[in-house]
């Protein structure tokens, strides 16, 4: 069931208008909170708790670092779809024996992808630094249209709600308009209906990066 992006809309913009009155070096980008009401939620059962990517229908800014693993064909589609990076098979092992190494491999790149040929390298040497941040890699064939996928992880968020009844996400960017941002919320509401729970949500905020947060009506 859609929501009513009109009236999203409007609490963007007032979060925007009021997050350009603070003072900052930098360019802000747009969070939504997500509370639940804790006595209709109980995040001490796991079926109650998700880690989960979640594809928006506007990419992000600035754009979500891709890291591959492979060679030849797969290694040149790769770089033509935009990957930041292309780590070989036989580089896997050296950064795999590096703990420093793995876990700032891990904590640089938001996404993975890898040629099949790869992953059982992977498996064995990143395992234990992608494994527990939700980022081990998807295996494709060489064959594989890896600009489409590479093009998905630019609108794709992770939803992790852990020990608490609520979650953070970030679902734009100054540079974005106030609607690709409210299409993103709007996304992010259906897919927290999908799960059955919208009618146990207390209260949606928005805000920027430096900005207070302001109410966001979920009105269908």
């Amino acid at each position: 069931m859609s929501f009513n992006v009109d009236v999203i809309e409007t609490a963007v913009a007032e979060a925007r208008a009021k997050g350009n009155g603070k003072s900052t070096k930098f360019e802000q980008s747009f969070d939504i909170a997500v509370n639940f009401r804790k006595k209709e939620l109980d995040v001490s059962k796991p079926e109650n708790r998700f880690n989960q990517e979640v594809v928006l229908p506007n990419r992000m800014y600035p754009p979500v670092k891709v890291c591959a693993f492979g060679d030849g064909e797969f290694a040149d589609k790769a770089l033509e779809a935009g990957v930041e990076r292309v780590v070989g098979r036989e580089e896997i092992p050296k950064i795999g024996e590096e703990k420093k190494e793995r876990k700032l491999l891990a904590k640089t790149f938001d996404f993975f992808i890898s040629a099949v040929d790869a992953m059982s390298l992977v498996g064995r040497y990143l395992g234990q630094a992608l494994g527990p941040r939700g980022k081990m890699p998807r295996p494709f064939p060489p064959q594989a249209d890896l600009s489409a996928v590479v093009d998905q992880y630019q609108r794709t968020v992770r939803i992790r709600m852990r020990n608490t009844p609520t979650f953070h996400v970030k679902v734009g960017h100054v540079r974005m308009s106030d609607r690709e941002i409210a299409d993103n919320i709007a996304t992010v509401l259906g897919f927290v209906d999908s799960k059955g729970i919208i009618d146990r949500v207390g209260r949606v905020l928005v805000k920027t990066t430096m900005g207070p947060p302001v109410d966001v009506s979920i009105e269908r």
